[in-house]
């Protein structure tokens, strides 16, 4: 009897063992999940706490941007608004004008470069004293010939108009009377604006136009140069205020 009992309590056992085993083992596991599971949900929430975090970052810088272009507008609307505004100019060097015995002529040049504005000026400042020069010179040919029932051709005329011109370039007495640069931003840019005013001794461009008149057999004169400056002078008071 003893003996059957002490072999049933030993199978028993035998059978209870694998059975706690295995119950410690699956208690394990489980632990082990819910740890996985933890890091997992630990690691989603700080995603989205860092997407939070970006989210506020760049909605800061969202709203930082529009009220810095909202400023920008604002300026350049004022701007604009001042820029239209009607004021009173006063061109630089615009009192300069031809005297009794000094040609002059006044120029502006317009560059993104300011050398270059400044020899556009001087090329617009001659070339105005050679329009002075040849609109009188003309007149006093013109009135000569139709004294003598002579129509000047239009040959004849670019020809004088080429003296002039000649004159005006080959001089050396030109002297520069005034110069002002102005600047301004155009387009994103800075443009300079350059004012100028040359001015040569009367004779020194007449003498050589007269001789230029003189060879010439169809625009030859019957008058010296005294008498021809003289005419000058008149035509040229004609034509503009002489000071």
């Amino acid at each position: 009897m003893k003996k059957t009992i002490v072999l049933a309590l030993m199978a028993l056992a035998i059978v209870a063992v694998p059975a706690n085993a295995q119950t410690r083992k699956e208690r394990k596991a489980a632990e082990k999940a819910k740890w996985e599971q933890q890091q997992q949900f630990d690691a989603e929430e700080a995603a989205l706490r860092h997407q939070i975090r970006m989210d506020s970052i760049a909605n800061a810088k969202r709203v930082e941007e529009e009220k810095a272009a909202e400023a920008a507008a604002s300026a350049k609307a004022r701007a604009e608004a001042q820029a239209a505004q009607e004021v009173e100019v006063s061109e630089p060097c615009s009192d300069l004008l031809t005297t009794a015995t000094l040609i002059r002529g006044r120029g502006i040049g317009e560059d993104y470069d300011q050398q270059m504005a400044v020899e556009l000026a001087r090329s617009a400042a001659l070339e105005e004293m050679a329009s002075q020069i040849n609109t009188s010179v003309q007149a006093i040919v013109s009135n000569y010939k139709k004294t003598m029932r002579i129509n000047l051709t239009r040959e004849s005329k670019q020809r004088m108009e080429g003296m002039t011109l000649t004159a005006v370039e080959q001089s050396t007495g030109y002297r520069i009377a005034c110069r002002k640069t102005t600047s301004y931003v155009l387009n994103g840019e800075k443009l300079f604006k350059h004012y100028m005013v040359v001015e040569v001794a009367k004779d020194e461009l007449l003498e050589p136009i007269y001789e230029g008149i003189q060879e010439d057999e169809e625009l030859q004169l019957d008058m010296d140069y005294q008498k021809f400056a003289e005419e000058f002078d008149k035509n040229l008071q004609q034509d503009m205020q002489v000071q």
